[in-house]
């Protein structure tokens, strides 16, 4: 066999098998992902609420500004408090509020956090039982992600698997599953996976609800076939790239 067939032999075996392990690779990684249909993320929300109607006097924050608890948010003027207080109805002070003079109630932040609402004008009215603002709650951050599942894929879920997370802007995040049911309102098999990752917060400050993109990795019961693919993987991916 001349050298120049030789080499053309030896080119052609390396190309299907790089194209082979190219397959498997990918085959690897799709049996060993799901991606999410839909993702956001979420954070506990404090409510402020008045149980009496009146005008706003005062709005001491906005969205977006970060509060501590105790940190006053606004304050509503009411005649109906000062009947309340004289009839021993409502008491002068409570959690996440206080009581100036006889009419002004003093709503204050009951955790620290972002404001995600107090959008109200000064002396707008209010009824009684509104929600007046809202706090976001510090260190609540999570992703809740809606992901196509089978019981084998679930079974291959434990608890502290390893999510992906792709933010609004772009940035990557990894976070840990805690918690995985499924969701009995639909025909088909979809379950709510919720994970979370201390570098939501240092990765900013997001409107709850923002969608990102999200991607689990399964637990692998690993046989040749899978070791193989892996160890294609790291060679193909040796930063630990997702395929």
């Amino acid at each position: 066999m001349s050298i120049r067939k030789f080499l053309s032999l030896l080119l052609g075996t390396v190309l299907v098998l790089g194209a082979a392990g190219i397959g498997l690779v990918y085959t690897y990684g799709r049996a060993h992902t799901l991606q999410a249909r839909e993702a956001v993320v979420e954070s506990d929300v404090s409510t402020v609420g008045t149980p009496f109607g009146g005008s706003i006097q005062s709005v001491a924050v906005r969205a977006g500004d970060t509060v501590v608890a105790g940190q006053e948010i606004l304050r509503v003027q009411s005649a109906t408090l000062q009947q309340a207080l004289s009839t021993a109805r409502f008491s002068p002070e409570g959690v996440g509020y206080h009581i100036e003079g006889e009419d002004v109630l003093v709503f204050t932040a009951t955790a620290e956090g972002t404001v995600g609402r107090a959008d109200l004008a000064v002396g707008s009215f209010v009824p009684a039982n509104t929600e007046i603002a809202t706090v976001e709650v510090a260190g609540t951050s999570r992703i809740t992600a809606r992901v196509p599942m089978t019981a084998a894929d679930f079974a291959r879920l434990p608890l502290g698997s390893p999510m992906t997370v792709v933010l609004p802007d772009s940035t990557e995040v990894t976070a840990e599953v805690y918690d995985v049911q499924f969701d009995e309102t639909t025909g088909d098999t979809v379950a709510i996976v919720r994970a979370r990752s201390e570098d939501l917060a240092a990765a900013g400050t997001f409107t709850n609800g923002a969608p990102v993109e999200a991607e689990i990795r399964l637990d692998d019961a690993e046989g040749f076939g899978s070791w193989a693919a892996r160890q294609l993987t790291e060679l193909v991916t040796p930063d630990g790239a997702t395929i």
